[in-house]
């Protein structure tokens, strides 16, 4: 190990273990969120009043929040060689859905030489150890799914400096196909469903794009939807519904009829992002005009699409054609590949149907 590696190492020249020295750095405005999620059994439902879950021990959410807190401010108690820092603001948000899933997001902000990733992830990884401490009386059928860190800031390595969410494309009519794509069901659940899952692990939260009512009484009713809130003339609709939902977050953007995505083709437009364009996006390997549906937009991105649908141009494509976009190669033309018809449906299922999990150019 050279001294450069030695620098970051909790090991020093002679293979001690000691602190890093920071020293040398900066003071400045440092941010990070982390998410835990909770998965509870079906005997708690009956305890769930609004947004919290009431037991003779008291509102879980709220005792979950000021363990938390707790935790956030002891961190450097706990975690060996992590630095004491000046905790200057600490929230929690935690919901429940109907699925009787818990997310809790907790970020802190510090101003000091290094960030408060540790800091955010004991503070979620505790309410989510506090959630399950006061509610196993009820029933030990809990599962802590995951504590991640979501976004931070102020560092040398930003991760995305803004909430993410996910959008997954289901609004169209499907004409061509003579179904709704969003059901189609190559792998064992409907493809809106497996996109919707296949971001969760990277996004905050993650909706379908609908029109109003679209998928009710349908196996994709209980997803998060965000029904258009202006016209539906396209994608557009649903982007422009998206970015005025959450305007201050960026959107992480897929649409329904890209069969071959997976989670590397996710991972790949995270890496390349840029918060100065208005969108990361894959380029298409034949034409290259950039991949509008498969796509990190940011806030900037609103007010384009809004000047843009008022002069009537609906397509994403022609629109980011003429913005400064930041884009990306993909590592396989097949993970961006559209299936719009019934003919290349039966093409994608003859030719993919056999592959296997873990296939370099297979989703699966």
């Amino acid at each position: 190990m050279d001294k450069a590696d030695r620098t970051w190492a909790h090991l020093n020249a002679q293979g001690y273990p000691h602190m890093v020295d920071i020293s040398h750095k900066s003071v400045s405005l440092r941010t990070a969120t982390a998410r835990a999620r909770v998965q509870l059994p079906p005997a708690l439902r009956s305890y769930v009043v609004g947004q919290d879950i009431h037991l003779k021990k008291g509102p879980v959410f709220q005792t979950a929040t000021i363990a938390g807190t707790m935790a956030v401010k002891r961190t450097d108690q706990l975690i060996p060689f992590c630095h004491q820092i000046p905790v200057e603001d600490c929230t929690f948000d935690i919901t429940i859905d109907d699925h009787l899933l818990v997310t809790i997001h907790c970020t802190v902000k510090t101003s000091a030489k290094t960030g408060v990733e540790m800091e955010a992830l004991c503070g979620a990884a505790t309410a989510a150890l506090t959630i399950y401490d006061m509610c196993k009386s009820v029933s030990p059928h809990i599962c802590i799914q995951e504590t991640r860190l979501v976004t931070k800031s102020g560092g040398k390595n930003a991760l995305l400096e803004r909430p993410l969410y996910g959008l997954v494309l289901t609004g169209g009519r499907s004409k061509r196909m003579g179904r709704d794509k969003a059901l189609l069901n190559p792998f064992g659940k409907p493809h809106a469903a497996y996109l919707y899952e296949l971001l969760q692990p990277y996004c905050q939260q993650v909706y379908l794009s609908a029109r109003a009512g679209q998928w009710s009484g349908t196996a994709l009713e209980l997803l998060p939807t965000l029904p258009d809130l202006v016209e539906s003339v396209g994608p557009i609709s649903g982007l422009l519904t998206a970015l005025n939902t959450h305007p201050e977050a960026n959107w992480l953007v897929v649409a329904c009829d890209l069969l071959n995505l997976r989670s590397e083709t996710i991972q790949k437009l995270l890496d390349h992002y840029q918060a100065e364009t208005i969108a990361t996006c894959y380029v298409n390997p034949e034409r290259g005009f950039p991949e509008a549906l498969c796509a990190i937009y940011t806030p900037q991105a609103a007010a384009v699409l809004e000047r843009a649908y008022a002069e009537g141009v609906y397509c994403p494509v022609e629109i980011l054609s003429r913005q400064p976009c930041t884009l990306v190669t993909p590592n396989h033309e097949v993970e961006l590949m559209n299936v719009n018809t019934a003919e290349e449906y039966a093409t994608f299922q003859s030719v993919w149907g056999s592959c296997s999990h873990g296939n370099s150019i297979c989703p699966r």
